[in-house]
């Protein structure tokens, strides 16, 4: 009897090829942008690096457990408190949910430059079973939120 390799799909070989080049090309780029020679360009090549960091928004979060509550710091810098969801819904989870636009206008030399920023964050703590969420308290204070559930 003979058996034969099971050969991949054309289009699963070609979602392949095209992901290794979309991947070679991001960071063939850098790669490139680090060739360069002189301090002031490696510092530019940097600036770019941390340009691109930045925009991967994702805020701190703590959980300190105390004897008798649990408190969850986060920090969410430029979201209003209205934009802050908190779920408790599901025993021993709370969910923390929100969405932040930033809009920035300059002027740069004669052009006018607009940016927009836009970035969601969603985080699940986990809670014991014996945390009281129906007596949580919630404050929001500057870009902070702090939220304390006793247990």
């Amino acid at each position: 009897m003979a058996t034969t390799t099971p050969q991949p799909s054309s289009v699963v070989t070609k979602a392949g090829r095209d992901m290794e080049e979309l991947f070679d090309g991001f960071f063939g780029s850098i790669e490139t942008l680090r060739q360069n020679n002189t301090a002031a360009e490696h510092q530019n090549v940097n600036a770019t690096i941390s340009s691109i960091s930045s925009n991967l928004w994702s805020p701190k979060t703590e959980r300190i457990e105390y004897s008798n509550h649990i408190q969850i710091l986060a920090h969410l810098p430029h979201v209003p408190s209205n934009q802050i969801h908190i779920n408790v819904d599901t025993p021993g989870h709370l969910k923390i949910y929100c969405e932040c636009s930033l809009k920035a206008s300059y002027d740069c030399g004669s052009d006018r430059i607009s940016e927009r920023q836009l970035g969601q964050f969603e985080k699940d703590i986990p809670l014991p079973l014996t945390a009281q969420v129906d007596q949580m308290s919630v404050i929001c204070k500057d870009a902070d939120v702090i939220i304390t559930i006793p247990k």
